[in-house]
């Protein structure tokens, strides 16, 4: 299974940062390819969630899990819409005063193995891109604000 990762350290504390990535409804208005996503379940500790992403040969609905370990961990997995196996997995680490190392990583097979070999292309720049936007969004939510 192909893996993509990409990492970052932001001047705003994991707890801030978990936040932003745990509120994936959010994702469509900064996340280009995010065309939906609304969570059917949630828990402290989990979060079941229907989305879809409207990638150039791939715009099928799947549902989500995403096991939540506040500040440090975001577990997502499907096995469902165009995805035989998606692993996306959300880090977050303490890197000084006020500041936490992001890491997103994203592992992936498709149901239509013919599809496979372009989306992957697509998610080996798609792990950077979704942490640089992150950070963007970051900026416009917390300049200024501490915890």
């Amino acid at each position: 299974m192909p893996f993509h990762s990409a990492s970052r350290t932001l001047p705003w504390s994991c707890e801030q940062l978990f936040d932003l990535a745990a509120d994936v409804e959010s994702y469509p208005d900064y996340l280009p390819g995010w065309i939906s996503a609304r969570i059917i379940e949630r828990t402290d500790k989990y979060l079941r969630v229907q989305q879809q992403l409207g990638l150039k040969l791939l715009r099928q609905p799947f549902v989500s899990t995403a096991e939540l370990e506040r500040p440090t961990r975001i577990s997502v997995n499907s096995e469902n819409g165009p995805f035989r196996c998606l692993r996306l997995e959300w880090r977050f680490e303490a890197a000084g005063l006020r500041q936490c190392r992001v890491t997103l990583s994203i592992d992936l097979q498709l149901n239509n193995s013919f599809l496979e070999p372009m989306v992957n292309s697509l998610f080996n720049l798609a792990a950077a891109d979704i942490i640089s936007r992150f950070e963007i969004r970051a900026h416009a939510l917390y300049e200024g604000k501490t915890e």
